[in-house]
């Protein structure tokens, strides 16, 4: 079954939702939902009791709003933004949002999959600072398919992918005795980490995992992008979703060992902020072919807020 397209919009009003100052926009809201809930292709959006998300606070700021939603395609999402009585008040929201707080993103989504505010505001964000991708995308070209799917170290496609990245570390080896430390499916379950790895339009391309070894601390493990899908960004979106999973899992620093040869690697690692540091546990026995590096996690409302 084809992928789902999420949407979240984020904006900042101009005075609570009381003030008299957005009072039309609050009138019509009932009614512009409406409109989203009977428009072909609309599957799900964001709202409390009262019909609206206008009451969830993702930020600090009160008076930042989330919209979010899910759609059977991109072109149904566009259909209702741009060709319904939706359009007329999104030309006006500068008569009730402050003009350059506006952020938006689309993404895929796997059908029947509800997306999460903290996944979203990760998104929107990583759309902001690297570009549109098929990980997170603007109302422009429409990319390709990317779909992140957790999975376990023994699932058959996913050894087959743990396989084709030995290969790649082998081929990249600096001398004898490569490090190949193994990754066990106690690790990523249980609490104990997540494994997930990457679909483009459909065919497997990559993934990635993060196991705990402190309390707050964790390893990502089996960092790998098929070469030939390398350039789509789909080894940033691996690493940002494994930090999302991170956070959730009550992490506050995670931890890598890489080869000093993997360059690719090293820059995606650097741009996320990575830095390198000491070897730890099995790492310092190595540490003439490892590269050890570190991240101190942000919280959510730090790594959310501009």
């Amino acid at each position: 079954m084809a992928p789902h397209v999420a949407q979240i919009n984020i904006g900042t009003m101009l005075a609570p939702t009381d003030d008299p100052l957005v009072a039309e926009f609050m009138d019509n809201l009932d009614r512009i939902n409406a409109d989203a809930d009977r428009a072909p292709g609309f599957v799900w959006r964001l709202q409390t009791d009262d019909g609206n998300a206008t009451s969830i606070h993702a930020f600090d700021d009160p008076l930042t709003l989330v919209n979010m939603s899910v759609w059977v395609s991109v072109d149904a999402l566009k259909d209702y933004v741009y060709r319904t009585e939706h359009v007329d008040f999104f030309r006006r929201r500068a008569a009730w949002f402050v003009p350059d707080a506006k952020r938006v993103a689309l993404w895929w989504i796997r059908p029947g999959e509800v997306p999460a505010i903290d996944d979203a505001v990760r998104r929107v964000t990583f759309l902001e600072r690297r570009g549109p991708s098929p990980y997170a995308f603007g109302f422009g070209r429409t990319p390709a398919q990317l779909i992140l799917e957790p999975t376990v170290p023994d699932d058959a496609d996913t050894v087959e992918l743990i396989h084709r990245l030995d290969a790649e570390l082998e081929a990249a080896a600096t001398g004898p005795g490569q490090n190949h430390f193994g990754l066990d499916t106690a690790e990523v379950t249980g609490g104990n980490g997540v494994m997930l790895r990457a679909r483009l339009d459909d065919r497997l391309v990559g993934c990635g995992a993060v196991r705990r070894i402190e309390p707050r601390v964790g390893e990502l493990k089996r960092m790998f992008v098929d070469p030939a899908a390398r350039g789509a960004k789909v080894g940033a979106a691996v690493l940002d979703q494994l930090e999302l999973h991170a956070a959730r899992l009550g992490l506050d620093e995670l931890k890598l060992e890489t080869g000093p040869r993997q360059d690719a690697a090293l820059r995606l690692y650097a741009s996320a902020g990575y830095e390198p540091c000491e070897p730890w546990g099995a790492y310092v026995a190595t540490r003439d072919t490892s590269l050890c590096m570190r991240k101190v996690l942000r919280s959510d409302n730090a790594a959310h807020d501009r």
